[in-house]
C-alpha cells in the first residue's frame, strides 16, 4: 500500500473491518458527538481515549501523517465501532506504539484483532520501523491475550502499565 504525499494515512481493509483515517472532518464530528452523512457509529462511539488526539487533527492545517489515528469500521454495517493508531512516528530507535479501543458492543468479535493485524502488516512496510509496542493496564487480560496472539512478548511494567514488543524482522 502506497501513501500519497500530505495524505492522513491508508485506507485498511480486512474480512471483519476496515480503518479509516481520521481526518479533520471526522475528527470535528467527534468532537461534536454527532456522526456525518459518511459514517454511522455504534453507541459510545468515540470514546474518550481518542477525542484528545482529534482535537490536534481538527486543529490542523495539515496532514499530521500516517502513524496516527484510524477509525474501526465493522464491514458489516458500515459503523463505527473503535479506534485505533499509533501514538506518533517512529521513534530514532525505530519504534511505534500502537493503541487500539472497542466500543463494549463489538468487544471479543475479532474486530480488534483484525484492525492491529491489518496496523502491523502496514506498519511492517514503512521504511525505518524496526518495533512496535503496546502499553496495557494491569489487569486487562483481553489486551494481553490479544498482544500474545500478535507475537508481542512481554517485556515488563513502565510507569504504572504493561509493556509488550513485536519486533519486525531483520
Amino acid at each position: 500500500m502506497s501513501l500519497i504525499a500530505g495524505s492522513w494515512g491508508p485506507v485498511l481493509s480486512g474480512g471483519l473491518v476496515r480503518l479509516q483515517p481520521i481526518d479533520p472532518r471526522l475528527a470535528r464530528a467527534m468532537l461534536a458527538g454527532a456522526p456525518d452523512s459518511d459514517l454511522v457509529w455504534e453507541q459510545g462511539f468515540p470514546m474518550a481515549p481518542v477525542l484528545g488526539i482529534a482535537r490536534k487533527i481538527a486543529a490542523a492545517t495539515e496532514p499530521l501523517g500516517p502513524f496516527l489515528a484510524y477509525a474501526i469500521v465493522r464491514q458489516a454495517d458500515g459503523r463505527a465501532i473503535g479506534d485505533a493508531g499509533f501514538h506518533g512516528p517512529p521513534s530514532a530507535e525505530g519504534e511505534l506504539e500502537l493503541g487500539y479501543a472497542m466500543v463494549p458492543a463489538a468487544r471479543r468479535q475479532g474486530f480488534a484483532r483484525e484492525a492491529a493485524e491489518l496496523l502491523i502488516a502496514w506498519a511492517r512496510s514503512q521504511p525505518g520501523v524496526r518495533a512496535i509496542t503496546a502499553r496495557v493496564e494491569p489487569g486487562n487480560t483481553a489486551s494481553e491475550r490479544l498482544l500474545d496472539h500478535l507475537g508481542f512478548v512481554g517485556e515488563g511494567e513502565r510507569e504504572g502499565m504493561q509493556r509488550f514488543i513485536l519486533r519486525t524482522p531483520a
